[in-house]
């Protein structure tokens, strides 16, 4: 009878112990699972922000391609793309720059005063540099936040 009974203890410590390795096995299982998960949604969050920026930039340009209508410059010391229309014989201007981490937007008269922190919020950017090659040909420098930098030309047509 006491053979009988240590018998049922090892059988006992047995399950525990496979139960044990089998909650442990699912803790970690599920933590590495988390882990991957929040990797790939960084990463297509990233792809999606740069992705989206250029878009932007693109879509904002080829609206305005017009002859003189796209100029690029430093305003309040920030890089610009500066870009006119002309409204009711009134000239209107589309400042997109960056400044305090974001891509911004700001619609205003053309000749008006310039504040930057009154621009729209576009997307977080960490760095935004424009540059003219040509007349009709534009370089961007575009970082978003944990991403490297990268490139974009943009040409206009310009009727």
């Amino acid at each position: 009878m006491f053979k009988q009974a240590k018998n049922h203890t090892v059988d006992i410590l047995f399950v525990i112990t496979l139960f044990c390795v089998f909650a442990i096995s699912v803790v970690m299982l599920t933590g590495t699972g988390a882990s991957v998960y929040q990797n790939i949604v960084d990463s297509m969050t990233d792809n999606y922000d740069g992705r989206t920026s250029f878009s932007y930039v693109i879509n904002k340009l080829h609206q305005s391609d017009k002859t003189g209508s796209v100029k690029l410059g430093k305003y309040e010391g920030l890089d610009s793309i500066l870009i006119l229309e002309e409204i009711d014989n009134i000239t209107y201007c589309t400042y997109l720059y960056h400044y305090d981490g974001k891509l911004k937007e700001m619609f205003t008269r053309y000749g008006q005063e310039f504040d930057p922190s009154l621009g729209t919020d576009i997307l977080a950017l960490k760095e935004f540099k424009a540059t003219e090659v040509s007349d009709t040909l534009f370089r961007f420098d575009i970082t978003i936040p944990n991403s490297e930098k990268e490139t974009l030309f943009v040409h206009l047509n310009a009727d």
